[in-house]
């Protein structure tokens, strides 16, 4: 196993900002001497994880699929 781990994998999305948002994370990444894209995968990791409505409502959104697949295969092999 090595070391360092590999980067996370990254996405390409287009999503649209707000003047004064865009530039305060342009701002904030010169700050800390990063880039934008790092402003912005950091603050919205950070406000996903802080929403407990959201991570509640998510819990059965993740596992709905498995539950499919579950009673799918059930289904088939009672058939």
């Amino acid at each position: 196993m090595s070391i360092i781990s590999r980067p996370p994998e990254m996405v390409k999305r287009e999503y649209e900002l707000q003047e004064p948002i865009a530039a305060a994370v342009e701002n904030y990444a010169a700050f800390i001497q990063s880039t934008p894209d790092h402003v912005v995968n950091s603050a919205l990791k950070m406000v996903l994880s802080w929403d407990g409505e959201f991570r509640r409502w998510r819990k059965p959104q993740q596992t709905a699929p498995e539950r499919k697949q579950t009673s799918s295969a059930a289904r088939a092999a009672k058939a």
